[in-house]
């Protein structure tokens, strides 16, 4: 592929889908190693600060990662960075929130039938003990953003048998968005009994390896977010 000559308004967003195309183009892989400043800015006929800025928000992106004195080369593709900027890459409103809040319970409610019989008796115990950590944190009246991360922690050991590492920090996301939320005071758990209440139906019914029971346990938990997200739709966090 030639890279074309650049001379344009949008010159940041027009170099990156270059580069970009550039890389799919040429069939680069992870660890090929990337064309240098000098080169880049020759071909394209611009300046290497402007060729510099497009490099780095591609390494933010994760496309291609640097090496010190050694280059620029095409990063190995996860998920990670992708996942831990969006929370903070979405748009700040409540339809947000009620988007990935629904495709995390559907997830989860998938997960937890599909892998009933994965839970062993060290799994649930380690449940158990972050639920008690999370019972202490509500009858000692803990901020609602400490209960956020145990509550995280708990949802994240539940699937640990799972192996999939895309579902486990779809919820880390989840919780951060909702941190985001507890910290400008727009939501907080209404009846924080019910909230443990809910948690150890769910264990119980892990344990009976009732995968049904399982799911309907999670429906109900998810059930007060839910609601609080259909009743404020159109809103903005900023509020």
């Amino acid at each position: 592929m030639e890279l074309k000559n650049l001379k344009t308004q949008d010159l940041q967003g027009l170099i990156q889908e270059q580069l970009k195309l550039y890389i799919i183009e040429n069939g680069m892989k992870s660890g090929d190693p990337f064309p240098t400043e000098y080169d880049l800015a020759e071909k394209l006929g611009i300046s290497r600060t402007a060729i510099r800025e497009a490099l780095k928000r591609l390494e933010t992106l994760g496309i291609i990662e640097v090496r010190p004195g050694v280059g620029r080369f095409i990063r190995e593709f996860n998920f990670e960075v992708i996942l831990n900027g969006l929370p903070y890459n979405l748009e700040m409103d409540i339809k947000n929130f009620q988007e990935v809040l629904e495709v995390r319970f559907c997830l989860e409610s998938w997960f937890i039938a599909k892998d009933i019989n994965k839970f062993t008796k060290e799994s649930i115990a380690q449940s158990k003990e972050i639920l008690k950590k999370l019972e202490f944190q509500v009858l000692n009246n803990f901020e609602e953003k400490e209960l956020v991360e145990t509550h995280s922690q708990f949802h994240c050991a539940l699937y640990k048998n799972s192996d999939n590492s895309l579902l486990i920090n779809l919820i880390k996301i989840f919780s951060t968005i909702q941190r985001n939320l507890t910290l400008i005071h727009r939501y907080k758990t209404k009846d924080r009994n019910l909230f443990i209440r809910q948690h150890k139906l769910l264990l119980e019914a892990i344990e009976k390896r009732d995968s049904r029971l399982a799911q309907k346990r999670l429906e109900e938990h998810f059930a007060e977010a839910m609601a609080w997200a259909e009743s404020h739709k159109g809103e903005k966090f900023s509020k």
